[in-house]
C-alpha cells in the first residue's frame, strides 16, 4: 500500500457566496511502509469560477498561472495515478478532505476512491506550523504552499510513524456535502426577511437566483434540495423563535 499525505489550497470565496471555494493547488508526498519519501506531486489548478484576489497573495500564486493551469478533473486524474490501486490518504485537517468530495461532485468525479483518510489533526495539537516547533521540526520552504506544507506534515507523520495503521477514517456527511455552501445564504436571507418584519417561505427562497445558481453548481439531486429544505426549515425556527408564530399570524 502506498501512503500519501497530501496538502491542498484554495481559492476561497465572498461572504455569502454560494459558489464553492475551489482547489486551485495540490501537493502530496509518496510514502513507502517505511515512511520513505518515493515520489512527490504538485499541480496547481484553473478554477471554474471568478479568481479571488486574496487567495492569489495568501498562496503567492499569479493569476496567469492559474489561468494556465489544468482543469480540476484532469488534475484530479493525474493525482489518482499518481497514488496508485492501494493508498491511504493524510491531511492536515479534514476540511482537505470535505473540499475534495464537495469538488469532486461540482466536476461531476467519481468519490469512490476517496476511501482511507486519515486526518493527522487528531494526533497534534495545534496548528501545522505550532506542531512542528512542538516536535522541535524545521519548517520546509513557504507556508502555504501546497507540496512544502504537504513535507511538513511527513515529518510530523514520521514523528508519530504508528498513526499510518489508523483506521480511523474520514467519511463525509451526506447532509454537510449538500448543504454547507449555503447555509450563510440561508441565514443572510431570513435576518433580512426579520428586519422587514416578513416570513420567508422555503417557497420564496428557492426559487431566488442565487439558490437556484447553487443547486445548478452542486448537481444537486431533488433528494438533497431535501437536505436543504430541512436545514432552511430548521434555521428558521431558531432565527425566528416566538417571533415565527407571531409572523405567521399577522
Amino acid at each position: 500500500m502506498n501512503y500519501v499525505v497530501i496538502d491542498l489550497e484554495f481559492n476561497g470565496r465572498k461572504h455569502y457566496d454560494v459558489r464553492p471555494m475551489e482547489i486551485i493547488e495540490i501537493g502530496a508526498v509518496k510514502l513507502n511502509e517505511q515512511l520513505e519519501i518515493t515520489d512527490t506531486f504538485q499541480s496547481y489548478i484553473r478554477p471554474n469560477f471568478p479568481i479571488n484576489r486574496f487567495a492569489l497573495q495568501f498562496c503567492g500564486i499569479s493569476k496567469e498561472t492559474l489561468l494556465e493551469s489544468d482543469s480540476f478533473a484532469e488534475v484530479i486524474g493525474r493525482f489518482q495515478q499518481f497514488c496508485g490501486e492501494s493508498c491511504k490518504l493524510f491531511a492536515w485537517g479534514a476540511g482537505d478532505f470535505f473540499h475534495l468530495f464537495v469538488d469532486c461532485k461540482v466536476n461531476r468525479l467519481s468519490s469512490a476512491w476517496l476511501d482511507k483518510l486519515v486526518d493527522l489533526t487528531r494526533f497534534f495539537e495545534g496548528g501545522l506550523q505550532q506542531a512542528l516547533v512542538d516536535h522541535q521540526l524545521e519548517a520546509i520552504g513557504q507556508h502555504h504552499s501546497a507540496l512544502d506544507d504537504a513535507l511538513n506534515a511527513v515529518q510530523l507523520l514520521k514523528h508519530q510513524p504508528e498513526i499510518i495503521q489508523s483506521n480511523q477514517y474520514f467519511a463525509p456527511d451526506p447532509f454537510k456535502l449538500c448543504t454547507g455552501g449555503i447555509k450563510k445564504r440561508i441565514m443572510l436571507c431570513v435576518d433580512e426577511a426579520i428586519a422587514q418584519n416578513k416570513v420567508l417561505a422555503w417557497s420564496e427562497f428557492k426559487t431566488d437566483a442565487q439558490t437556484r445558481q447553487y443547486f445548478k453548481v452542486m448537481h444537486l439531486t431533488e433528494d438533497e434540495i431535501r437536505l436543504v429544505e430541512q436545514l432552511f426549515i430548521k434555521l428558521s425556527n431558531m432565527k425566528y423563535g416566538r417571533k415565527w408564530k407571531k409572523l405567521q399570524t399577522t
